[in-house]
C-alpha cells in the first residue's frame, strides 16, 4: 500500500432512498479506509436540480448513521449544505471547464434531444454503433438546440488496472465525446466526480460494476487535467435469487400493481391522492411510468397495506431488521471471509477484509439467508441492546409498541426474544396486547365455538377472577388448574388464548395475561361470552 493516506468516499444522488446496493457500496469503502488507517469521506451528488431533494440527502445520511457507517468528512447532519455538496462546488467547476475550453480538449454542442436520437437511428440502420465525435459529420450549427460542452475524448486505447478485475481496457473507437456541462449550467456527473476525487484526494475508488465503462472516461479527464487518477475497484452487482438486477423498479412495478388491483375493487384513482398524501399530478407521471420515484411507491404501499419488495435501506428498517445484521448480510454478497463464516462483527470484517477476496461475479440477495442471520442477531442480543433496536426501529414505524413505556417493550422483547425474526413480525404479533385484537376465524370456530368451549371460558372467567392480586405467583396456579378443565387435557388454555389475543398462538399463557392485566383479561373474556354463536366469519 502507498505511503499516502488512504481516502475513499461514497458519493449517492439524493434522488430517492439509499438502495441497499449502494449501501453495501459505502460498507467496502468504510472497511478499505479504515483498515488502512485512512478516511472514509461522504459526498452529495446534487447536480440533478429536477431529482435532487434535501429530504432525500437528510434520509440517505440517516440510514448510514443507522447502520454504524460514519463518515471522517462530509455533510453535517441537519446543518446546512457544505463542500461536500456539489451544487455548492460550481464555482470550483466552472474554473475546470474554461480551462478544458482554452486548452481545446472541450467545445459546444447544439443538438436537441430529438436531433440526438435521430442520429442513433441513422447509425443503426448502417449497423454500427453510435458515437458523438467533434469531427463528424452532420453536427448540429450554433443556436439549433440547447448549448451544452463535450469533452473530446482521445482516439486511443484507454488501459487500467481495476484491484478486483484485472487489467481492462477500451479501444478509441469506443469512445463518445461526453457532455460534461449540462444546459442548465451544472456539470455532469462524469465531470463533477473526477473534479471532486481529484480536489478531495480520493485515492481509491470503490464502486459497482455498473460504472466499469464510465472509468475510461474519467481517465480522459484526468490527462487532460494532467492529474494522476486514483486506483479504481468495480465490485459486482447485486441481484435478487432469480438472476435479475435489484432495482428500485421492483418496488416501483409492485406499487403499480397494487393501484391497478385497488382500483379494480371499485375504488376511485381521484382518492388514492387523498390516502397516499401525493400530489394528483406527481401520482399521475408516477402512475404513467414518467418517473420511478421509491418515494412515492413507498406511500402507495403503506395507504393501501400493500407489501412491496425491500430494495432500500428505509425499507428493511421499517421490516424490523437490525442495522448489525443487515450490515453483516450485505458484506458477505460479493465478498468471502474465508472459512464459511457468516456472523461477523465489524471488528472481524475489518480484521478480513481485502479486495482480493472479493468476487468477480455478481452477488445474490438471498432474503431467506437474511431473516435466519436477523432472527440469530435478535437471539444474540442483550435486552439493552434490543431496547435500542427497538427504539430506532419505532422511529420509522407506528406501531402501537411505540407509545408503550420502557418497562412494558423490555417484558414484550424478552417474551417474543426466542420467537420472532424480525422486530416487525414482534410489533406485529404484540398488537393485541394495545388493542382490541382482530379475531382468526377458524381459531374462533375450533377454539371458542365447538363443543362446551364457551361453558369451559365461563369457568375460566370465574377462576381468574378470584385472582385480585394479578401477579406471576397468584397466576401460575390457577393457569396450572385451567389446564385440567374441558374435555381433553390442554384445550382449555387455547380456548382462553384465543379469547384475549385473537388466535392460538401468543407467547407463554402466563406472561401473557401477566403483562395484559386484569382488567383487559377479564374484558375480552366477557365480550367472547357475550357475543352471539358464529359472530365471526
Amino acid at each position: 500500500m502507498d505511503s499516502k493516506m488512504v481516502k475513499t468516499r461514497f458519493a449517492p444522488s439524493p434522488t430517492g432512498f439509499l438502495h441497499v446496493g449502494g449501501a453495501r457500496t459505502a460498507l467496502f469503502n468504510w472497511l478499505f479506509a479504515k483498515k488502512h488507517g485512512g478516511q472514509f469521506v461522504l459526498r452529495i451528488e446534487d447536480t440533478d436540480q429536477v431529482r435532487s431533494t434535501a429530504e432525500s440527502a437528510a434520509g440517505i445520511l440517516a440510514d448510514l448513521q443507522w447502520l454504524g457507517l460514519n463518515w471522517d468528512c462530509g455533510p453535517q447532519p441537519g446543518a446546512a449544505k457544505n463542500e461536500y455538496f456539489q451544487s455548492m462546488r460550481l464555482e470550483l467547476y466552472n474554473g475546470y471547464l474554461e480551462k478544458l475550453v482554452k486548452d481545446g480538449r472541450a467545445y459546444e454542442a447544439y443538438e436537441t434531444p430529438q436531433q440526438l436520437a435521430a442520429m442513433r437511428m441513422a447509425a443503426e440502420k448502417m449497423k454500427r454503433p453510435f458515437r458523438y465525435r467533434r469531427n463528424m459529420p452532420g453536427r448540429a450549427a450554433p443556436g439549433s438546440g440547447p448549448t451544452v460542452l463535450r469533452f473530446e475524448m482521445p482516439f486511443e486505447t484507454i488501459t487500467f488496472h481495476d484491484l478486483i478485475l484485472g487489467d481492462i481496457s477500451v479501444g478509441g473507437d469506443e469512445h463518445d465525446d461526453i457532455i460534461i456541462r449540462k444546459s442548465d449550467g451544472f456539470p455532469t456527473y462524469h465531470f463533477a466526480v473526477v473534479v471532486d476525487d481529484h480536489d478531495m484526494g480520493i485515492t481509491h475508488v470503490l464502486r459497482a460494476q455498473e460504472h466499469l465503462m464510465n472509468t475510461p472516461k474519467h481517465l480522459g479527464l484526468y490527462n487532460a487535467l494532467a492529474w494522476t487518477p486514483p486506483a479504481h475497484a468495480h465490485m459486482p452487482l447485486v441481484f435478487n435469487m432469480d438472476n435479475t438486477k435489484m432495482s428500485k423498479r421492483d418496488k416501483t412495478k409492485a406499487a403499480r400493481v397494487a393501484v391497478a388491483v385497488w382500483v379494480k375493487q371499485g375504488n376511485s384513482a381521484d382518492k388514492l391522492s387523498e390516502i397516499t398524501g401525493i400530489a394528483a399530478e406527481q401520482l399521475k407521471e408516477f402512475l404513467d411510468k414518467k418517473t420511478d420515484d421509491s418515494r412515492i411507491a413507498a406511500a402507495i404501499g403503506t395507504a393501501l397495506g400493500a407489501p412491496l419488495p425491500e430494495i432500500d435501506v428505509q425499507d428493511f428498517r421499517r421490516s424490523g431488521y437490525l442495522s448489525d445484521a443487515l450490515l453483516n448480510f450485505i458484506a458477505l454478497i460479493g465478498w468471502s471471509p474465508g472459512e464459511n463464516r457468516e456472523i461477523l462483527t465489524r471488528e472481524e470484517m475489518l480484521e478480513l477484509f481485502s479486495l482480493e477476496t472479493i468476487g468477480k461475479t455478481s452477488g445474490r440477495f438471498d432474503r431467506k439467508k437474511l431473516l435466519w442471520m436477523n432472527g440469530e442477531y435478535i437471539r444474540r442480543r442483550g435486552i439493552d441492546e434490543l431496547l435500542h433496536d427497538l427504539a430506532a426501529f419505532n422511529v420509522v414505524t407506528q406501531y402501537p409498541i411505540k407509545n408503550a413505556g420502557e418497562a412494558q417493550q423490555r417484558e414484550l422483547l424478552a417474551m417474543y426474544q426466542e420467537r420472532t425474526g424480525t422486530l416487525a413480525e414482534m410489533a406485529e404479533n404484540s398488537r393485541f396486547f394495545f388493542e382490541e385484537p382482530k379475531m382468526d376465524p377458524a381459531a374462533f370456530r375450533k377454539h371458542i365455538e365447538s363443543g362446551n368451549s364457551r361453558v369451559v371460558l365461563q369457568q375460566i372467567r370465574d377462576m381468574l377472577a378470584l385472582v385480585t392480586n394479578w401477579s406471576r405467583d397468584q397466576l401460575a396456579p390457577v393457569i396450572e388448574k385451567i389446564i385440567e378443565l374441558g374435555e381433553k387435557r390442554g384445550s382449555a388454555p387455547q380456548t382462553l388464548r384465543v379469547a384475549v389475543c385473537g388466535g392460538s398462538v401468543s407467547p407463554p399463557l402466563l406472561e401473557t395475561l401477566c403483562l395484559l392485566g386484569r382488567d383487559a383479561t377479564l374484558a375480552r373474556i366477557d365480550a367472547i361470552l357475550q357475543s352471539p354463536q358464529s359472530s365471526v366469519s
